[in-house]
C-alpha cells in the first residue's frame, strides 16, 4: 500500500540521518504513519465485513500459542507502564480449526484496549472452553484488567462503529472506535459474539 511505502522511506531516511533532531522528527512521522495505517486497515476491514466480502480462512488454531503471541505483542507497552501480563489457558483444548489471523486480530483489539486503559496492576488473557458438542466447540477469549472500567450505561455503545465510552476518552486515549465493532463482527462471523 502507499502507506507501507511511506513508512519504508521514513525508515530509510531515519537510518541515514545523522542529526538528532531529524531522527526525532522522522520517528514522529513513522509513529503517525503507523497509526494512520492502523486506521486505514480498520476502515477497510469494517467495509469488507459490512459488504459481506470478508472471507475467513480455515486452518489449525492453537489457542495457547494465540494467547502467548498476544501477550508478546502487548508486552513492551505493558512493561513500559509497569503492568504485569498474565496468561491463563484452558489446558483441555480439542483440535480446533478456524481463522488464526482473524482470531488474533480480534483478541489483540481487546488486549491493546486493556493496556491503553490500565495505568496500574495487571492484564489477564484467558482462554476457556464454553460449550462443546460432537460437531463443534465454542471457545472464549477473555481479557480482564485493573483499568478505569466502563460505566454500565456506556457498555453497549462501545460496540457501535466510531463510538467510545465518551468524547473525553477519544481526547485522552485516542483511537477510532472501530476495534471493538470489528472484534464483535469477526466473532459473529465465526459463530460467536463479543461483549463485556
Amino acid at each position: 500500500t502507499p502507506m507501507n511505502a511511506i513508512i519504508g522511506f521514513v525508515n530509510i531516511l531515519r537510518d541515514e540521518a545523522s542529526d538528532a533532531r531529524q531522527v526525532e522528527q522522522l520517528g514522529k512521522v513513522h509513529q503517525a504513519a503507523d497509526h494512520l495505517l492502523s486506521i486505514l486497515n480498520d476502515i477497510l476491514d469494517l467495509s469488507k465485513i459490512e459488504a459481506d466480502k470478508l472471507t475467513l480462512e480455515e486452518g489449525e488454531v492453537d489457542l495457547q500459542r494465540l494467547t502467548h503471541d498476544i501477550a508478546g505483542m502487548i508486552g513492551e507497552q505493558a512493561r513500559a507502564k509497569g503492568l504485569a501480563v498474565v496468561c491463563e489457558v484452558d489446558s483441555i483444548q480439542p483440535r480446533l480449526s478456524g481463522d488464526m489471523t482473524r482470531l488474533t486480530q480480534a483478541a489483540l483489539n481487546l488486549a491493546t484496549n486493556a493496556v491503553k486503559f490500565t495505568e496500574v496492576g495487571q492484564i489477564t488473557l484467558r482462554t476457556l472452553k464454553l460449550e462443546e458438542t460432537p460437531e463443534s466447540v465454542l471457545m472464549g477469549f477473555e481479557v480482564t484488567d485493573t483499568g478505569i472500567g466502563i460505566a454500565q450505561d456506556m457498555q453497549e455503545r462501545l460496540f457501535a462503529p466510531f463510538q467510545q465510552a465518551d468524547d473525553k476518552t477519544t481526547r485522552v486515549f485516542g483511537g477510532t472506535g472501530l476495534g471493538l465493532v470489528i472484534t464483535r463482527r469477526l466473532a459473529e462471523l465465526m459463530g460467536g459474539d463479543a461483549g463485556l
